[in-house]
């Protein structure tokens, strides 16, 4: 009987010293500096679509590290889905001249796509001659 009283007695001291130690481990600390935090927010912020929120967020970082190549990448996306077409195509233009590699995938299919949006439809040729043109009566 005194076995299972010291096997016990035991038991509850390892608990007790488990736990313990548990609570003195410090939290894990994030590094909201990172580019990999930024990314992780900027892209929970492009998915539940709080694009005002992202802009800030984006113009933030980028006032902080002019050079964030992700920053302008983000700004830019969030724009252009406020479709914001002039302020984005500058954002877009700056991911491309910070970061080349990012041109063919990136940037190029967005720029094309504003560039679309912005640029005047051409004009349908008319008929010289006005009786050409068809009526409806």
């Amino acid at each position: 009987m005194a076995f299972l009283y010291l096997a016990f007695a035991i038991i509850i001291l390892v608990a007790g010293i488990v736990v313990f130690r548990e609570r003195r481990r410090p939290e894990p600390q994030i590094d909201t500096d990172s580019t990999e935090y930024f990314r992780e927010q900027s892209q929970k912020l492009l998915e539940t679509n709080k694009l005002d929120e992202l802009i800030a967020y984006a113009r933030d970082r980028i006032a902080k590290r002019p050079n964030h190549t992700y920053a302008h990448w983000y700004l830019a996306r969030a724009l252009y889905l406020q479709r914001k077409w002039t302020e984005a195509l500058v954002s877009f233009n700056e991911v491309a001249h910070l970061d080349p590699s990012w041109m063919e995938d990136s940037v190029t299919p967005y720029v094309r796509a504003i560039e679309a949006r912005l640029l005047p439809k051409p004009m349908q040729a008319q008929p010289e001659n006005p009786e050409q043109q068809r009526t409806l009566h």
